[in-house]
Order: structure tokens, then sequence, then C-alpha cells
């Protein structure tokens, strides 16, 4: 009997502390001032990001409300929702060292694949790998490549011009959007790696 009543009051008390500890965590945007919507208990705002239709239109209206900056919660874990440009490059451009680790996703955690990418490598060999390839994307890198972007983007509203020939007509804007990727991507490679001799348009 006693054995019973001190293994209950244990797990009441393993209860009592769990659901204090996620209510705990659910007031971190609140100690830090930071706005955001309401969390759901245990789910964060899970459940509205899964409900949505689009995530990304979800994110846009959250913040149309709550402003550029403002803190959503992956079940219980507290995620920052950044949109001020000036605050991203303070994060990833000019204080890059104090913020050079993040968290792998779900996905790229489960693979064990040996090989290590800036796409699933974390800490200090993502931090080299980005300083490695941080130059190909310099302002002056992509100011030297507006001209060849530029003659994409034309290329492309030639195309989305002749497809659309009425009010009612739909265009798939996401294909098109494809094709001006790799129309950039071929056209790069054309100009400075040499392995085309001329250059093509995937239009």
């Amino acid at each position: 009997m006693f054995v019973t009543a001190f293994l209950l009051t244990n797990v009441v008390c393993l209860v009592i502390f769990y659901l204090w500890t996620i209510k705990n965590r659910y007031g971190h945007f609140k100690r830090q001032n930071i706005p955001g919507p309401l969390p759901r208990f245990f789910f964060g705002h899970y459940k509205t990001l899964w409900s949505t239709q689009t995530y990304s239109q979800q994110l846009q209206a959250w913040t149309s409300q709550f402003g550029p900056i403002y803190g959503l919660f992956e079940g219980t874990r507290p995620m920052y929702v950044v949109s001020n440009v000036e605050f991203v490059e303070q994060v990833f451009v000019k204080q890059f060292s104090s913020f050079h680790s993040r968290r792998r996703p779900f996905v790229t955690s489960m693979k064990s694949d040996k090989r290590v990418s800036v796409f699933n490598a974390k800490g200090e060999t993502w931090r080299r790998q980005r300083y490695v390839i941080n130059p190909i994307f310099s302002g002056a890198k992509l100011k030297f490549m507006s001209p060849l972007v530029h003659g994409c983007i034309q290329a492309m509203m030639t195309k989305l011009s002749e497809s659309y020939d009425g009010l009612n007509n739909e265009v798939n804007i996401y294909a098109l959007y494809q094709r001006l990727t790799m129309d950039v991507i071929c056209k790069w490679i054309n100009k400075h790696v040499y392995l085309f001799s001329n250059s093509t348009s995937l239009y």
C-alpha cells in the first residue's frame, strides 16, 4: 500500500512538473517581449500550420499582424520568424561568427550518409563550408551577374506574354520559374566555366 501510494505520488509530481515545464516554455516570447500568435498546448503552432493550405501565406498573414519579427512554437520548441532584412544580414553576414550553427532539419538528421554538405552540416563544419562559399555570393559578384539575370527574366516575360491570351487564361508560373532558374544557372556556367559553346534559352 505504501509503495503504491509512493509511486502514485511520484507520477503525479512528474506530471505536474511536466505541465509546468511546458507552460514555462510557452512564456518564452512573452518574457522576451516578442509578439506572436497564441500557441496550443503541446502542439504549439503545428496544428495551424498543418491545417493551412499554404505554409508561406500563413506566415505572411502572421507577419502582417505581428510585424517582421515574431515567435512561433514547433511543439514546445520556440522558433523566431524574421523578415527584417537588416536583422537577417546581422545574423548571416556581419555577426556570422556568433551565429555559426543551427539546428538540422529532422529529415536530414535521420540520414546516415557520411558525406556532409552545407545542407546537413552543423557547428564548425557548417561554419567552415559557409565561409568557403560566401565569396561566391558577394555583392560585387551578384551585381556582375545582373545583366545575365536580367536577360533571363526578359526571356521569361516574353514567354509569359505569349502564353497569356485572355483574362481567364491560367499560366503555370511555377514551371516558368523553374526554367528561369535553370536558364540562369546554365548561362552562368556557359559564361564562366565554358562548359557550353553557346548560350541557350530553356524557353
